[in-house]
């Protein structure tokens, strides 16, 4: 087993440029988010290509009790998952997993585990008897990503997967939390209108304020701050005269009155109320 917080310093003599390259390039694709993926299927799409192998699986599983709350294994016949999720337990990277939950990065041991059921029963007829493995726990979840195939893993995927592992870690934290505020300010949008037709109302407002030239946007949104015609003026850098024939032209597309109507407008349109 490799124990990230013993393992040795990465031999960059094993990784060619092109190697090089390709990490970099998913590192840095590792931390982008997308609200329609769930992050085993992000974490699958980036890191399926990086690293030769026959099959690649990355899931999230919960610990207690043991359930697998998300999979991505598009390269196994889905026949196959009632027995991994059966035996899950016997792997012996879980095991390593629950009983030292920190961040590892292992491969396969020669040992008790060519013994078990999953391992007879599923991983040598799928030919995925040598496997490479990073494991995260976070409180009650697990991040377990998987590479497979015949033959052993050398140093240089040891070495490549390595350079990624702090990156699949952070990128998952920021990952929960990212979707946890986006959670959030679904919530807090749901609460800001009491109806469909005043979220229409405030939808048309932001539409006709968008349509104002950026100066007159500018205007209208320190008018909405409570700034008078001098203030605005030494914001904007323009004379009081300019202000004015932007206000004027404003009231017009906007159909309003006056200044205070003009600022209700703003508000209505932007401002979040939760109640």
């Amino acid at each position: 087993m490799i124990n990230m917080k013993l393992a040795p310093p990465v031999n960059f003599r094993n990784l060619s440029h092109e190697a090089l390259t390709r990490t970099f390039e998913t590192n840095t694709r590792l931390h982008e988010f997308d609200p329609d993926s769930t992050f085993p299927e992000h974490l699958y799409n980036l890191l399926k290509p990086s690293i030769s192998n026959i099959h690649f699986c990355t899931g999230l599983y919960q610990l207690q009790p043991f359930a697998i709350d998300q999979h991505e294994n598009p390269t196994i016949d889905p026949r196959w998952n009632d027995i991994v999720e059966q035996h899950a337990l016997e792997h012996y990277f879980v095991q390593i997993l629950l009983e030292d939950p920190c961040t590892h990065l292992a491969i396969t041991p020669e040992g008790t585990f060519q013994s078990t059921t999953l391992y007879n029963e599923v991983y040598t007829k799928i030919q995925a008897q040598h496997q490479m493995w990073v494991g995260i726990n976070a409180g009650n979840q697990m991040l377990n990503c998987i590479y497979s195939r015949e033959q052993p893993y050398d140093e240089k995927s040891i070495s490549m997967l390595h350079l990624m592992l702090p990156h699949i870690e952070l990128s998952w934290k920021i990952w929960e939390r990212t979707l946890s505020l986006k959670n959030e300010l679904d919530q807090m949008k749901s609460r800001l209108f009491q109806s469909e037709e005043e979220e229409r109302a405030a939808a048309n407002l932001r539409l006709s304020i968008e349509q104002l030239t950026p100066r007159q946007r500018d205007v209208v949104e320190l008018v909405a701050a409570g700034m008078d015609n001098q203030q605005i003026a030494d914001e904007l850098g323009i004379s009081i005269l300019t202000v004015k024939k932007h206000l004027q032209a404003i009231f017009q597309s906007m159909d309003v009155q006056h200044r205070t109507e003009l600022a209700a407008k703003w508000h209505q349109g932007y401002s979040i109320s939760i109640g």
